[in-house]
């Protein structure tokens, strides 16, 4: 059986120039997992931190502020931390993750970001809608979960109005169906007619994205689902 591993992630915003940028940051591609994908500061939780922490929230917003700053050297206050998502690794993945995503508001702070070149090779600070425009035209690797941020709030125009969506969206536990062709990746989430089966094929709601990872294509599907969307509902128009 594979090991789920626990871990939590912050996706950083901050007002540069009148509008929204993001943190995100290039993985070696050296790396077992993700290696070369853009991603948010984080990493695995460590035991030290689960005996720290009340419970298991805490201990990922211990997590995540320790990893933002060994990867980006960025000094995050756990107390600024709005948890949004919580993505577990599909079954037929043979690394696993249960993740605690969240967001912070980086523009309290210092965000001259430092990194350590080896796990992490690249950083940029950079706004949503543009970093899905370099991942729709093949410059910008990453994974769904880290897509799916984006999009949720690729339309607002600053931190402010981020920290007003996130108080309204309810944190929604996510574990995908995954099928992977090539450089194509379907994949489902609760609520799609063949969630429950695995087969793609059932005709009926439909709750899923479609990327082709070499090319940036996608298509994000919802329709007759009555769980609320993975993307917060914003179509990839």
């Amino acid at each position: 059986m594979t090991i789920i591993r626990p871990a939590a992630t912050i996706l950083l915003g901050r007002d540069k120039e009148g509008e929204l940028e993001v943190l995100l940051l290039r993985r070696n591609k050296a790396l077992a997992f993700a290696g070369g994908l853009w991603v948010f500061p984080g990493g695995k939780i460590e035991p030290s931190e689960k005996e720290q922490a009340n419970d298991d929230l805490a201990a990922a917003k211990l997590a995540a502020v320790r990893e933002t700053k060994e990867e980006a050297d960025l000094d995050i206050d756990t107390d600024s931390l709005i948890f949004y998502r919580h993505w577990t690794t599909p079954v037929v993945e043979p690394r696993r993750y249960a993740t605690w995503f969240f967001f912070a508001d980086a523009n309290k702070g210092e965000t001259e970001v430092t990194i350590d070149d080896s796990e992490i090779k690249e950083h940029l600070w950079i706004n949503p809608q543009k970093a899905l425009d370099r991942f729709a035209n093949g410059g910008m690797a990453m994974l769904p979960p880290t897509f799916m941020s984006l999009q949720l709030i690729r339309k607002c125009k600053s931190v402010e109005a981020v920290l007003e969506l996130m108080m309204t969206e309810e944190p929604i536990h996510i574990l995908p169906v995954l099928k992977s062709e090539g450089t194509k990746l379907t994949v489902m989430y609760e609520g799609d007619a063949g969630y429950e089966t695995g087969h793609f094929e059932t005709k009926g709601a439909r709750h899923r994205l479609s990327i082709d990872m070499q090319k940036g294509d996608f298509l994000f599907e919802y329709e007759n689902c009555d769980l609320p969307p993975v993307n917060g509902g914003m179509h990839l128009d």
